[in-house]
């Protein structure tokens, strides 16, 4: 978990680099380290495993 210097809240952090999960400050209750960063572990889960392609544009020939 690291802290941006320009916007409230946390970043946390995964096993890829560029997997950047925003935790706002008003998301968790318990604001301690393993709680926010086990609050962004299940939002980066409920992306990859939620969500629902809504549009695809597909401009090859």
């Amino acid at each position: 978990m690291i802290d941006p210097k320009d916007v409230e809240g946390w970043v946390v952090t995964g096993h890829h680099n560029d997997v950047l999960t925003h935790v706002a400050l008003d998301e968790p209750q318990d604001q301690s380290q393993i709680a926010v960063g086990l609050f962004g572990r299940l939002k980066r889960h409920r992306d990859g495993t939620e969500l629902h392609v809504v549009h695809v544009e597909d401009r090859r020939d």
